[in-house]
């Protein structure tokens, strides 16, 4: 039997294209704020197949700890969809508010590569957020904190500016964490 598959060299396969993302983020968690000011010019494929393995990984390492079988299916399921709903809509906020602030167009896939990458920190800590709940806004504090450095970094926007509104979108994010658990703990 003939074998007709192409080693042409400098061919990526999907599988190759898959580790090197995989590095990138590996060395991202090693100098988060070096990378942030650098970010990789991904196609939106790979950046929404990066932010769904990211947000399913989370969702479901989440699920493990303590074990539970609905937590670990939400995480598989839900969490991509959430993952990738959430970043859209963080994305499409800074969009628009450089277009009405700043007065000036960004592109858009830089923008989800910026909220992509700030929220590494929050999926590495919302994997211990069912033990210990207040560690999310630790996570969303370092992706707020990568967001200013991104904005400054990426987008030239003034570093008192980029504070400002990654310290919004932390308030409205912590206001509507503390909404959800005083609605949990009245559940219970």
């Amino acid at each position: 039997m003939n074998d007709y598959r192409d080693v042409t060299p400098g061919k990526s396969t999907a599988s190759d294209h898959l580790q090197s993302m995989a590095q990138t983020i590996i060395n991202f968690l090693k100098n988060p704020i070096e990378g942030i000011k650098r970010l990789p010019d991904w196609s939106w494929a790979s950046l929404i197949i990066c932010m769904v393995i990211l947000s399913m990984i989370s969702g479901i390492l989440s699920g493990l700890i303590p074990p539970n079988f609905y937590r670990i299916l939400g995480g598989f399921v839900l969490s991509p969809f959430v993952g990738v709903a959430s970043g859209m809509v963080g994305a499409l906020l800074i969009y628009y508010y450089f277009q009405v602030f700043e007065k000036s167009t960004v592109p858009l896939r830089k923008v989800f590569t910026l909220i992509l990458f700030a929220n590494v920190p929050f999926f590495t800590f919302q994997i211990v957020s069912e033990i210990l709940p207040p560690i999310t806004l630790v996570g969303f504090a370092f992706a707020a904190m990568l967001l200013a450095v991104g904005l400054t970094e990426n987008f030239q926007l003034e570093k008192k500016r980029s504070i400002r509104l990654a310290g919004i979108l932390f308030a409205v994010i912590f206001f509507l964490w503390l909404w959800n658990r005083i609605d949990i703990s009245r559940m219970t």
